[in-house]
């Protein structure tokens, strides 16, 4: 099933017919050839191989011994691309490391953030939601913010360290996975990324010009120096001066020279229809973190579910993310 993408508008899209077609964002691997292979191990304890002559497909493909060479990284890269991730985003759930940064093993991946934990950089966190399932976040630390920032390969991507709001911590630990989505597309195209810039960050450059002017000219210059410093940064204002902040912007620089931007957004159940139909005019890319939040947005188009975009159940469990 295909996602749509959305372009930038200058108006809304309700008035568009026809359903609105989800694509399920699943916990995909980094790489496939990051899972070492088991031909070394003795053969008791190799998988053994799944028989293929009763399934009606194309023989796979098994990947040279030099690729698997030069595609391998080392648990000490994983570790330190673990630090950036998780002190760069704020949170991120447990899974989605492994899943993004392990190549999807689970016994690299624990081994790997127990070190990072034992060092002091990393802290996990358990999320409980209402349907009494939990799941587990990582977060930096103070010493592991300082320590990802003397790692740093770009010098604008800012680091942060410690949780936000207890209440915003699941919405929080999906803008991971959906940036990290949008990302892959980005690389595949030949794009590299630059920087990441979270809604914190955003809010307080906005925020910063706003009091400096206010503390000189009064509330009305300061209210205006706010939305001026919105659309240089080409944050969408509507018509009664509230500034939309997207969750993470991605900022990369493309393959045949230039720079361009992708403004991310998950939305929640909370979301109303007018901040949604807003986010979709600006050109956001849209994400739903659970089916009640996928059939709010379809609510704001004016439209139905697709069937195939439907979720039942699911509404409280933290593996889902739907793009639009």
């Amino acid at each position: 099933m295909r996602g749509r993408d959305i372009e930038p508008r200058s108006g809304a899209r309700s008035d568009r017919a026809g359903p609105v077609h989800f694509k399920v964002v699943p916990r995909v691997h980094s790489s496939q050839s990051d899972r070492t292979p088991d031909r070394n191990k003795p053969k008791s304890l190799q998988q053994p191989r799944r028989s293929t002559r009763s399934v009606n497909r194309a023989p796979r493909q098994r990947p040279s011994r030099r690729s698997l060479s030069r595609d391998r990284i080392s648990i000490h890269q994983r570790k330190r691309q673990t630090l950036d991730d998780v002190a760069t985003y704020r949170v991120a759930s447990v899974r989605d490391v492994i899943d993004q940064r392990f190549g999807g093993n689970a016994f690299a991946g624990r081994k790997g953030i127990d070190a990072l934990k034992e060092d002091g950089w990393l802290h996990e966190h358990t999320v409980r939601v209402k349907s009494g399932k939990s799941f587990k976040v990582l977060f930096a630390s103070q010493k592991g913010r300082h320590r990802a920032w003397g790692n740093r390969q770009h010098d604008q991507q800012r680091y942060w360290s410690g949780l936000a709001k207890p209440s915003e911590i699941r919405h929080d630990s999906t803008v991971y996975r959906a940036a990290r989505s949008e990302i892959a597309k980005l690389e595949k195209s030949g794009s590299s990324v630059k920087r990441v810039q979270l809604d914190y960050e955003l809010k307080s450059q906005v925020s910063k010009i706003a009091e400096r002017t206010r503390a000189r000219d009064g509330d009305e210059a300061a209210f205006d120096a706010k939305i001026e410093a919105a659309k240089q940064m080409s944050l969408p204002v509507d018509s009664n001066g509230k500034i939309h902040y997207p969750d993470a912007r991605i900022e990369y620089e493309k393959e045949q020279g230039g720079h361009g931007r992708v403004d991310v957004e998950v939305t929640s159940d909370n979301y109303r229809n007018s901040s949604i139909q807003a986010k979709l005019s600006a050109g956001f890319k849209l994400y739903a973190n659970s089916g009640s939040a996928q059939r709010r947005i379809s609510s704001a188009l004016g439209t139905k579910d697709s069937k195939n975009g439907r979720s039942g159940s699911g509404a409280n469990r933290d593996e889902e993310l739907f793009e639009l």
